[in-house]
């Protein structure tokens, strides 16, 4: 899966792969960058984020 999009805030970072939005503390983010090639299970597995957000997690929390 592609790397689509990635956001900085002063927490952490969030990156956007296949559709689902992976946030993660600074210091236990990953080194990736916009479109890189990513092999999906492996990422969660070796990086563990600690939120996973989807769309429809998205959509409940703004509503």
């Amino acid at each position: 899966m592609r790397v689509e999009k990635m956001m900085l805030d002063d927490n952490g970072i969030t990156y956007t792969i296949g559709g689902v939005k992976f946030r993660y503390l600074f210091e236990n983010k990953p080194a990736l960058k916009v479109g890189q090639e990513v092999e999906f299970t492996e990422l969660i597995r070796k990086t563990r984020p600690y939120l996973i957000m989807g769309a429809e997690t998205e959509k409940q929390m703004e509503g």
